[in-house]
C-alpha cells in the first residue's frame, strides 16, 4: 500500500500542483486525529512518517509510574521494564500503535481530513490563478491606456 501511497502523492503533486510536503503534513495530522477519536486523547501521541516509502509509525508516549491511574498515558514500571530492563520511574516510553487498531469511525475521519486538505489546496492555487490572471488584465489595460496616451 504505501508504494500505492507515494505514487498518489507524486500524482497529486503533479496533476493538481499540491506539495507532497503539505499532504505528509496533513496525513499525519489526521493520523493523530484519528488516534484521538479512537482512544479518546492526543496529546502524547507522535507519528513519524518516512517521505521516501510511505511507512509510518504512531507511538504513544507513556510515563513509567509504579500505579498506573491512566492507561492511555501511564505504563507501570514492570510493564516498562519487560519492554527495555533500563526503564527508570518517570522515564517515557513511547508504545507504537498499530494503525490497524483505530475504529472504523477513526479512520474514515482520517480519510476525510486528507481530502479536505486536497480541496483547501486545490483551492489556494485556483484562488492564485485568479489573482495572477487579474493583475495580467489590469497591467494590460493600463499598457493600452498608456500607449494611447502617448500616441495621441
Amino acid at each position: 500500500m504505501n508504494k500505492e501511497l507515494i505514487e498518489a502523492l507524486n500524482i497529486l503533486e503533479k496533476e493538481k500542483d499540491i506539495s507532497k510536503e503539505s499532504l505528509f503534513e496533513a496525513i499525519e495530522n489526521n493520523l493523530v486525529v484519528a488516534y484521538k477519536n479512537n482512544f479518546n486523547k492526543a496529546d502524547n501521541v507522535t507519528v513519524t512518517m518516512d517521505r521516501e516509502t510511505g511507512d509510518f509509525h504512531i507511538y504513544s508516549q507513556k510515563e513509567v509510574v509504579e500505579e498506573v491511574m491512566d492507561p492511555v498515558t501511564e505504563i507501570s514500571l514492570e510493564d516498562a521494564r519487560s519492554i527495555k530492563g533500563t526503564y527508570e520511574l518517570g522515564d517515557i516510553v513511547n508504545i507504537e500503535i498499530q494503525s490497524k487498531d483505530f475504529g472504523r469511525i477513526a479512520t474514515q475521519s482520517a480519510k476525510n481530513g486528507i481530502l479536505q486538505k486536497i480541496r483547501e489546496e486545490e483551492r489556494k492555487r485556483a484562488f492564485t490563478n485568479s489573482i495572477m490572471k487579474s493583475r495580467m488584465t489590469l497591467l494590460q489595460v493600463l499598457f493600452r491606456e498608456s500607449m494611447v496616451r502617448i500616441l495621441a
